[in-house]
């Protein structure tokens, strides 16, 4: 009966894979199943310290942030990592020290290019960047995020899985296409 039910569990992921990718980005919106995340495949644990999200939310934007709960820009301590606030839009990195899967090694099919699987089979650690605005684009949302994740990538990184697309960017294309997807429709969107 497990095997079953594993069966089905697998045949349901393959169908959202599917339909996701038949399905244009910009007639999805965010808020519908939770949060939109951007997840830092890591090789080792590693928790990302505040100041390094501080540089990496400011470089990413041109601005400053603070730790006054009064700006709209600021950047806050919680229980399982940080808030980060630009204006409108709401961020939270979460540090994870295990992989996304239990054992990613043995999912490798869906993913098409050897580089991917290798970014997927060598991953034991996550940093999840969920965005938590409701009622926006997809699109903007993953900008919103872009701007953050491409400066937070480093050798430790193996590569970006966007949940929301089923889609794996290896390390060695991934600064390359989040600055792309960090560009898009974000001119003065926040607050100075």
């Amino acid at each position: 009966m497990l095997r079953v039910g594993a069966t089905i569990q697998s045949a349901k992921v393959r169908f959202n894979r599917a339909v996701r990718r038949l399905l244009p980005m910009r007639w999805r919106r965010v808020g519908k199943c939770g949060p939109i995340s951007m997840i830092l495949f890591l090789r080792k644990a590693y928790a990302f310290p505040e100041e390094e999200i501080r540089r990496a939310a400011e470089s990413g934007w041109g601005l400053s942030f603070s730790s006054l709960e009064t700006s709209v820009r600021r950047i806050a301590k919680t229980d399982d990592g940080f808030s980060i606030q630009a204006g409108l839009h709401v961020l939270s990195v979460c540090n994870y020290s295990k992989p996304y899967e239990e054992k990613p090694e043995e999912d490798l099919d869906w993913l098409p290019q050897p580089s991917q699987q290798r970014a997927w089979a060598d991953h034991t650690a996550c940093c999840w960047i969920n965005y938590w605005t409701a009622a926006t684009d997809l699109e903007l949302a993953h900008c919103v995020l872009a701007k953050v994740v491409v400066r937070l990538l480093n050798e430790n990184c193996t590569g970006v899985f966007i949940p929301s697309e089923d889609s794996l960017i290896p390390a060695e294309e991934a600064a390359e296409d989040l600055q792309r997807m960090g560009s898009y429709r974000f001119s003065g969107l926040i607050p100075d």
